[in-house]
């Protein structure tokens, strides 16, 4: 029995261990590994692209610098994301995740955001910084900015690995089961 408490422990830590949460970090030597036209991020298990958007014809890039990420392109010379021609970052995971948070820099009482998951708008003008989504699953989340006084950069954003609880409710049913074997076996013999 108390191996059977022990190995019910571990299992428990192990699960609770795999799912903590990864903050992924947009700042200058953080976890952004290409930019240009398109970028990608990797911080631990967390990975997938990053394509910024300007309305209009020209072609836009991502802007890095110690505050986070930002969009600019033709006749911008403001590489933060700003409303006064719309833009918008958005990030698509390599695989489903739990999205927690995302931290502007530079967010003051005139920005807001709209934020979108899974390509559907979440918030309209939000002015929340931390923005908390409510832990939704999702493959991807866009930020953008619209409005005339719109002016910051995306810091960091912060998600969680997917649970699979049935996956560990039949773990522990079949180590249940195996201790109870056991000592069955050991008041037969």
């Amino acid at each position: 029995m108390k191996k059977l408490l022990a190995t019910t422990a571990v299992v428990g830590m192990m699960a609770t261990a795999a799912s903590a949460a990864t903050v992924v970090d947009l700042r200058t030597g953080g976890d952004v590994t290409s930019l240009g036209q398109y970028g990608s991020f990797s911080s631990g298990t967390v990975s997938g692209n990053i394509d910024p958007w300007r309305w209009g014809p020209t072609n836009d890039y991502l802007t890095q610098t110690s505050a986070g990420l930002g969009v600019t392109g033709f006749l911008d010379s403001n590489s933060q994301l700003d409303g006064l021609v719309d833009e918008a970052i958005t990030f698509t995971f390599d695989r489903a995740v739990r999205l927690v948070s995302v931290t502007f820099s530079y967010f003051s009482g005139s920005d807001d955001a709209d934020i979108y998951v899974n390509g559907v708008k979440v918030a309209d003008e939000s002015n929340s910084n931390p923005y908390y989504f409510g832990k939704p699953v999702a493959t991807s989340f866009t930020v953008a900015a619209d409005g005339i006084f719109d002016n910051f950069r995306i810091k960091s954003f912060k998600v969680a690995p997917v649970p699979l609880p049935a996956a560990g409710f039949l773990l522990l049913g079949g180590l249940a089961g195996l201790g109870a074997l056991s000592r069955k076996r050991k008041k037969a013999a």
